[in-house]
């Protein structure tokens, strides 16, 4: 009799614990309050410039010199997720890096704005006066780089490509069911909340992209919150890196002829190697290499820049470049 009231009261203890952390679970992901431009840049703007392309405002650095390479981040992301490469890039590269507008401290994009992500590239790097270029695209900032190589040939020296999706729409089959249940429930409960997101989506958000969970810092995740809190972050535009034809994609990675190096985190739970392999059979250059690192996840740049800004180089020094 003491073992049943014992046990019935546990359960009851149980239940209202979890009732009480439902609630702060849900209560911890509302919508957080946006935040200026200004106080944004004031806070991550140092060391970079505004250029006007098309009348939109372009966030960029522009470091180093030699050959120019181009990094180009992922969504939600910035120019800042390459820092950790720079002392490995920029004493032998020209490297240029910007916010994809409306990312980051770029401005805002018109309605009407009609550009492609890859004229947009082409017009700012004819303002900066650069030629022929390297380009390093991680995520979506991947399909913005085989684009350009697709459709201005001419310009690209080589391809970097490191965990971008290689059809349309993703083939992420079984990706949130290797996620941990937590973060499952984590990422709906933040989609259903609505935007912008508070820290604590995002810390779940960046825990759910990396395997080397200690480069998910404070830092870190109170920027991925700082960003994408800004007046039209989190809006899609014509310069988005989103495809949705897989016929599309085929096409353009086929008329890719810039030597080609993908970059890999295997323990990516949405690119997993096999859609490394996917990308290197669709890429229509002759000259490609695949490169996996064990234990990194969906942002290599990000998780272990020292590892992949070594691999580019090795890799470019074998090309001449």
């Amino acid at each position: 009799m003491l073992g049943g009231r014992y046990l019935a009261g546990l359960l009851a203890a149980f239940a209202v614990a979890a009732v009480v952390a439902v609630a702060g679970f849900h209560g911890a992901r509302r919508p957080a309050a946006p935040i200026s431009m200004d106080a944004l840049r004031s806070a991550y703007g140092a060391g970079t410039r505004q250029i006007e392309i098309a009348g939109v405002s372009v966030n960029y650095r522009d470091e180093g010199s030699g050959t120019a390479l181009v990094l180009l981040h992922g969504s939600f992301g910035n120019l800042r997720s390459f820092d950790g490469m720079l002392p490995d890039l920029a004493d032998r590269y020209r490297v240029l890096r910007y916010d994809q507008p409306p990312a980051g401290l770029s401005g805002p994009v018109p309605d009407d704005f009609a550009m492609t992500s890859e004229e947009f590239l082409a017009a700012l790097l004819d303002e900066l006066g650069i030629g022929r270029v390297v380009l390093l695209g991680t995520s979506s900032g991947g399909i913005i780089a085989y684009r350009f190589a697709a459709n201005y040939p001419e310009r690209v020296a080589a391809l970097i490509l490191s965990n971008v999706p290689p059809s349309a729409p993703v083939d992420n089959a079984g990706a949130l069911a290797r996620l941990s249940f937590r973060l499952r429930w984590s990422i709906s409960t933040c989609l259903e909340n609505g935007r912008p997101w508070p820290k604590t989506c995002w810390r779940d958000f960046l825990d759910s992209n990396f395997h080397r969970k200690a480069r998910v810092t404070d830092a870190l995740v109170t920027e991925y919150y700082d960003m994408n809190r800004s007046p039209g972050a989190f809006v899609f535009t014509s310069m988005t890196a989103i495809m949705r034809e897989d016929d599309e994609v085929r096409r353009l990675l086929a008329a890719v002829r810039a030597p080609t190096l993908l970059l890999w985190g295997s323990r990516d739970p949405v690119l997993p190697p096999e859609t490394a392999e996917l990308m290197a059979s669709r890429i229509g250059a002759e000259h490609k290499h695949l490169v996996l690192f064990d234990d990194v996840s969906h942002y290599p740049p990000l998780e272990a820049p020292r590892d992949v800004a070594a691999a580019a180089r090795s890799w470019l020094l074998e090309l001449g470049l």
